[in-house]
């Protein structure tokens, strides 16, 4: 392959890299709920949403008891942060395997 060729390609590949990170900023996990008897659409029941600075917001199942105090719904807030590490876990590797393909491309020009 030439070098233009190679130039062209890592130009291609760091404007899709660039387009993908640019959508990594901010993930947004939700998790929804719906009543299987009823046919109802599905409700959200919880949201988390974490910026790439580290900044996040949550919202989460919870109803205030007969004392006043607000209790966690604990089975269904489990669930969603099994959820929220899925979704860490993959966009890390997913940016680990841009930026190792980067590396690789930019390896090849010489």
């Amino acid at each position: 392959m030439a070098v233009a060729e190679i130039k062209e390609a890592l130009r291609s590949a760091t404007s899709t890299v660039s387009k993908y990170m640019g959508g990594v900023a901010v993930l947004h996990v939700e998790t929804h709920t719906v009543e299987t008897k009823t046919g109802q659409e599905p409700v959200l029941a919880a949201r988390t949403v974490i910026a790439l600075d580290g900044d996040n917001t949550a919202v989460v199942p919870a109803q205030q008891g007969e004392s006043g105090k607000w209790e966690v719904d604990s089975p269904l807030y489990e669930v969603h942060m099994q959820n929220v590490q899925s979704a860490i876990e993959y966009r890390a590797k997913m940016v680990e395997s841009m930026l190792s393909f980067l590396r690789m491309m930019a390896g090849g020009i010489q």
